[in-house]
């Protein structure tokens, strides 16, 4: 079979703005917002430097259908950069940037191939003349492709190794659209060395090896919800040992998501030092990358009742983000949620014969799912909203515009938590 040494990459999202962070300054601003195309150069930086054969770029190039002229030119820059390598870049649109998307007209490199959406695009990949390598894949020929398109590919023929490209929802992921939904079995049926996937942004191995089904996740993530390293897979593929999957990190910020316990805090003060050390670790173990935190403060605490005044923890954040400005890489927390409780025992006040006792009672029932007091709620919560127009703008996906019973159990909790805060006296 030889050996050849490709780049897996996907979800690049060029141009794509991080989302909630409109109090960052300018010099800031610049950084995140060129970020997605820093990630792109290096992800060639990784190709050129590993001298690989080609790379795969398995869909959403682009985060919208009608493609920046900004984000094109960067993309054929670093397109080019490859070329002049001799490095072949194989590209698969996705579901953010189908065929049927706008397109500038750009000369883009002889050694930059989109692969068809009509059909399962077959390519040779040759090096000194002899090829190498064959590859299959397919573009989105429009946004939503609900057709399970690995059904439509051929097994490779024998003699080099195969690379599959699909930009899909293996597995029925429920935090993804279901686009070209297939299942691990389906792709290990085929015959393909390789499967490079795209479309999930958490880098995962679904499969080692016979085949190797691989989500390479996205470059850099934009949002709280796409915590740690990001990056592409450098992949080895030979006849004489199993798939080399290597990750490389290629994110300019990463975000980081963690808990602060407060417990052992007996002032303000007190709180903002073990914010600000929480923050320290996290720029230890960010890489040498900036960072954008998100720490929930935790524990029973008898600050808990100080923090929960309005604007105390606005104030909080920001003599944090003034104690550790100046830090390189810079370090951003983002947001302090409240998740600290009285010091008040509520195991203690269950027995209470008052109105305390009566209303954990209250919640108590609610809360037992063996009730379905709290589903019956859940169902009039999604009736009353469901002629709102507005309610699917809650959700990331408008398919996810409903709320489920784990969140609404989480909302009774907070509710019970915060009802008891006002109403019991501090132990």
């Amino acid at each position: 079979m030889g050996t050849i040494k490709f780049v897996h990459c996907a979800d690049l999202h060029l141009d794509t703005p991080f989302r909630g962070l409109s109090e960052v300054d300018e010099e800031r601003g610049r950084m995140l917002n060129s970020a997605t195309f820093q990630s792109f150069q290096n992800i060639v930086d990784v190709a050129i430097q590993n001298e690989a054969d080609f790379v795969v770029i398995a869909g959403d190039v682009y985060n919208s259908a009608d493609r920046s002229l900004s984000a094109q030119f960067k993309f054929q820059k670093g397109l080019q950069r490859l070329a002049e390598h001799g490095i072949e870049a194989f590209i698969a649109c996705g579901n953010h940037d189908p065929l049927s998307g706008w397109s500038a007209t750009i000369e883009w490199p002889g050694t930059a191939h989109t692969l068809a959406g009509d059909h399962v695009d077959i390519r040779q990949v040759t090096r000194e003349g002899r090829v190498i390598a064959t590859l299959c894949g397919m573009s989105y020929e429009k946004e939503a492709v609900r057709e399970n398109l690995a059904s439509l590919f051929p097994r490779p023929d024998g003699g080099v190794p195969s690379i599959a490209v699909l930009h899909s929802n293996v597995g029925g992921d429920t935090l993804h659209l279901p686009y070209a939904p297939t299942t691990v079995d389906e792709l290990s049926s085929k015959g393909f060395d390789y499967w490079a996937l795209g479309h999930v942004h958490a880098r995962r191995v679904l499969r080692p090896d016979g085949p190797a089904i691989v989500y390479a996740g996205c470059s850099q993530s934009r949002q709280p919800n796409e915590t740690g390293p990001k990056g592409c897979c450098v992949v080895t593929l030979s006849d004489s040992a199993p798939p080399d999957i290597r990750f490389v990190p290629t994110d300019v910020v990463r975000y980081h998501g963690g808990t602060v316990d407060i417990s052992e805090c007996d002032s303000q003060d007190a709180v903002r030092r073990a914010v600000a050390g929480a923050c320290r670790t996290v720029s230890e173990d960010s890489q040498g990358r900036h960072a954008i935190v998100r720490l929930a403060l935790t524990g029973r605490s008898a600050l808990h009742r100080e923090l929960a005044r309005a604007g105390a923890m606005d104030a909080l954040l920001h003599a944090v983000r003034e104690e550790i400005e100046g830090w390189e890489p810079w370090v951003w927390p983002e947001k302090l949620p409240l998740e600290t409780r009285g010091t008040y025992d509520i195991d203690m006040q269950r027995g209470r014969e008052d109105f305390v006792g009566d209303l954990i009672s209250v919640y108590d029932t609610l809360l037992d799912p063996s009730t379905g007091h709290l589903e019956g709620r859940r169902q009039e919560l999604d009736d009353a909203l469901s002629s709102w127009q507005g309610f699917r703008h809650l959700k990331d996906k408008p398919e996810q515009a409903s709320v489920t019973s784990d969140e609404l159990a989480v909302i009774a909790e907070q509710a019970r938590r915060q009802t008891l805060d006002r109403v019991v006296e501090e132990s």
